[in-house]
């Protein structure tokens, strides 16, 4: 059966029984009637109900056959020469919490994806802000892949006491750690977001593949990279993936600022809350 006559039956199945539910919701809303109830209806159970719980049966039955169709579909992971995609992950942050920003390294530590680089580039090279090294150092640190600078500039605004001399040294000195480190930490001169972003991309230039971006308080999944590659590779008119966000918790309480961030990241597809990758320019 065609492609096109497949999707108008869906779309004319779906909608008939969108009006066929909504019709019988209202009639029952109407009528009012109980199959079972209770002296003063402390407990009943009706027509509306039943509606209702026929309905919340059906929407789960079809999203489960939709969710295994999916996963069906994504098996065999289909990466033409995956040894031949090189990827990095990079990591803004700014004055993140310390147990945020452990979770954040560990997550992309256990990423499964060969020869992954990861980036952290931390907005501040001040004292106060010199405990994140110290945390990439704990995780990510004590190898021969680990590499750091403290750099007194960024890539658009020289620090105190630098010369045009040594703040080109300092930019060659950003792009070599980068590039020959598995995992590399930049603290650099503050100036926002994006000059963190910057400087990520500049140093990588066109070392690599593909980007991936993510804030410091995101804790990747494991499959994360690979399958947001799959997705790329698949179809090239796709530039840009964005991951599955969640909020905070899973389950246990999160505060209103935590629940806002999520509610933002799902409204902006390019939200600096979400993680994402796209192809490198």
């Amino acid at each position: 059966m065609p492609v096109q006559l497949t999707t108008a039956l869906r779309v004319v199945g779906t909608s008939l029984f969108a009006l066929a539910v909504l019709g019988g919701i209202l009639a029952a809303y109407v009528t009012g009637y109980q199959f079972i109830h209770t002296e003063k209806h402390y407990l009943s159970f009706g027509l509306y109900g039943a509606i209702l719980g026929l309905h919340l049966l059906i929407q789960s039955l079809f999203a489960f056959l939709e969710h295994r169709r999916m996963r069906r579909a994504g098996r065999p992971l289909k990466l033409p020469s995956p040894s031949r995609r090189s990827v990095a992950l990079c990591i803004a942050a700014y004055q993140e919490d310390p147990d945020y920003l452990r979770k954040c390294l560990r997550s992309a530590q256990r990423i499964a994806f060969p020869n992954l680089k990861v980036v952290m580039v931390v907005d501040g090279n001040r004292q106060e802000d010199s405990y994140m090294l110290d945390i990439f150092h704990e995780v990510l640190g004590g190898t021969e892949q680990a590499g750091f600078f403290v750099w007194r500039s960024n890539f658009h605004e020289a620090g105190e006491g630098e010369t045009e001399a040594s703040l080109q040294e300092g930019m060659a000195r950003v792009r070599d750690v980068v590039q020959a480190s598995t995992f590399s930490c930049i603290m650099q001169k503050w100036g926002g977001k994006r000059e963190v972003m910057y400087t990520a991309f500049k140093a990588l230039g066109e070392s690599v593949d593909y980007i991936q971006v993510c804030d410091s308080d995101t804790v990747l999944d494991p499959a994360c990279t690979i399958e947001m590659l799959r997705v790329l590779e698949e179809d090239p008119q796709v530039g840009g993936v964005g991951g599955d966000v969640q909020p905070l918790g899973n389950g246990t309480a999160v505060e209103d600022d935590q629940v806002q961030d999520a509610q933002v990241t799902v409204a902006e597809a390019w939200s600096v809350h979400q993680c994402n990758i796209s192809r490198e320019q």
